[in-house]
């Protein structure tokens, strides 16, 4: 909803009636820019861009979590980096756009085997072969009127070689002590403008570690449109 000018009739130039520049509404990133003036009133008006508040897209259930199967389970990662092996692999369909929105990790149970490295990992094919486990999702809208999203989330599967680009990086200890100073949770939200996969696209985040691959209770989220809607 926003405010317009339903004054009738609007002053004239000619008529010497010098009128204040009115204030400036509207989405100012996205979308257009509504001056009021006079008598307002609500209408409805469409704001060229407003399907990427996240907010929004949440309140139309587009966006998605994903965890393993029981509150809490736990992943194992890998014992070694290869490309073909991601711990985790969301697959973006042609003609979807996913937008990831958060990786949350913490390590726990089994220690793993040396110090741990995550990889996040953005591509512009799907990278998923065959194989893994498909995750369930939850809309963060929890009557999901869409009925779920056509991104799917896959642990432990095997993905064909390549590379995009890497989107982010961690090396850490391994450690599942809560003893303070301690760096056991990897959590990651976009900085900055967001990304778009636009579909057929991935999502890959690789984590691992000598002998023994890290344990983790983690947490994906993400947002999904329509590719026309760019």
């Amino acid at each position: 909803m926003a405010l317009i000018n339903t004054v009738e009739p609007s002053p004239d130039a000619n008529d010497g009636v010098l009128t204040r520049n009115p204030e400036r509404i509207g989405n100012r990133r996205w979308g257009t820019k509504v001056f009021l003036s006079g008598t307002e009133q609500p209408i409805e008006i469409s704001i060229a861009g407003q399907q990427f508040d996240l907010t929004l897209l949440s309140s139309q259930g587009r966006v998605f979590y994903a965890s393993d199967a029981d509150q809490n389970d736990a992943i194992l990662g890998q014992t070694s980096f290869a490309n073909t092996t991601p711990t985790f692999l969301l697959s973006v369909p042609s003609g979807t756009t996913g937008i990831p929105m958060m990786m949350s990790l913490s390590q726990s149970g089994t220690v793993a085997g040396g110090d741990i490295d995550v990889i996040m990992e953005f591509d512009d094919v799907d990278r998923w072969s065959t194989g893994g486990t498909t995750e369930t999702k939850f809309a963060s809208r929890s009557d999901n009127p869409l009925g779920g999203g056509l991104c799917t989330l896959r642990t432990g599967a095997t993905a064909t070689a390549g590379y995009g680009v890497r989107a982010a990086g961690w090396h850490v200890a391994p450690d599942v002590s809560p003893a303070e100073g301690v760096i056991n949770e990897i959590f990651w939200t976009p900085t900055g403008a967001l990304d778009f996969l636009v579909g057929p696209a991935s999502w890959a985040i690789y984590t691992y570690a000598g002998a023994t691959g890290p344990t983790w209770l983690w947490t994906l989220k993400w947002a999904e449109i329509p590719t026309s809607e760019l």
